[in-house]
């Protein structure tokens, strides 16, 4: 699969002075960068979901005439690249897309699976939407986050909803996929989790691995290859993280009511690694006046690379511009 996207990439400062590697796309028809950059700016993916780095603008480039941005907070172990699909969506229909790799994953840098604290993903995604608003500073700005990134967004926009910083953003609305509320674990999972609570102030970086398959993620065998080639990708996680992740879970769940921003919240319905019933539960306690739950039957943990994924985008966009016109 390939794409002919404007593609400037670059590294911003997260948590703890962190490099952090992010990406965009633009719409073929937007002169982003120079004619000699726009010639090497395509995205490309294979198995090993290569990518070719363009220049960045100068400061003083004028804001491009897009319709609106996706900011795009990935799952546990991936990164920014797996998310092409949307990517072609997006800039067909004349919206600009941005990722980043969070710390421990892809190409920035920290190490895998580790966090010293959950404000580090805060941190990092406040970081991430400022540097957006830097280079975008008035087109429509919508929040995503996948499996983990759906949790990390999620936690973030309740803690920061009463903040100047994060009013000055205008995020218009927030998509969150196959949030984390319901692991489909077994009984050895459910060990760790408990070790990593009891652990985690002794041994914080001790890496564990999730033992997750990949054949979960979608029902396209070419996806699960290419994760499984992926040397972007990763399995472990550390005792810090995973207190953490759970200590962020219960809040959530705790104060998921409060959400007040235009929600949309998708599931696979045959998910093997996070079950729909989660998300189907938090859904019903979001109060929002502007909520959709969009459930996917047949897809699994990515609908967004699952089979119906031309479904899952169309769905994605047609939400994003009834949000602008509204």
């Amino acid at each position: 699969m390939t794409s002919t996207q404007l593609h400037p990439q670059g590294t911003f400062l997260g948590a703890h002075g962190l490099q952090l590697f992010y990406q965009s796309w633009y719409p073929s028809s937007v002169r982003k960068y120079s004619s000699r950059d726009a010639a090497e700016g395509v995205l490309s993916t294979s198995n090993a979901q290569k990518r070719v780095t363009a220049s960045l603008l100068p400061e003083s480039q004028t804001p491009t005439d897009i319709k609106g941005v996706l900011a795009i907070v990935h799952g546990l172990g991936e990164h920014s690249g797996r998310y092409c699909r949307i990517v072609r969506g997006l800039t067909d229909a004349g919206y600009a897309v941005f990722g980043f790799d969070n710390q421990g994953h892809g190409k920035s840098e920290g190490q895998r699976g580790h966090i010293n604290r959950w404000q580090d993903y805060r941190d990092n995604t406040q970081a991430f939407l400022s540097l957006i608003r830097q280079q975008e500073p008035t087109a429509p700005l919508f929040l995503m986050g996948h499996s983990l990134g759906g949790l990390i967004v999620l936690d973030y926009v309740l803690r920061s909803a009463d903040s100047a910083e994060f009013a000055a953003l205008d995020v218009k609305g927030l998509i969150v996929s196959a949030p984390p509320f319901q692991p489909t674990t077994g009984t050895a999972s459910r060990r760790r989790m408990i070790l990593a609570r009891l652990l985690s102030g002794l041994l914080p970086r001790l890496s564990l691995s999730m033992n997750l398959s990949q054949g979960g993620l979608s029902r396209d065998p070419s996806v699960s290859d290419q994760a499984a080639d992926d040397p972007l990708t990763h399995s472990s996680v550390t005792l810090r993280w995973g207190s953490e992740t759970l200590s962020t879970l219960d809040w959530v769940k705790d104060h998921i009511d409060r959400l007040s921003l235009p929600l949309l919240l998708t599931h696979g319905e045959a998910d093997p690694i996070i079950s729909p019933s989660g998300s189907k539960e938090i859904f019903q306690q979001v109060n929002s006046p502007d909520k959709t739950l969009k459930l996917y039957p047949g897809s699994y943990h990515e609908p967004h690379n699952d089979l119906d994924a031309d479904t899952v985008v169309s769905d994605l966009l047609r939400w994003i511009e009834t949000a602008i016109a509204s």
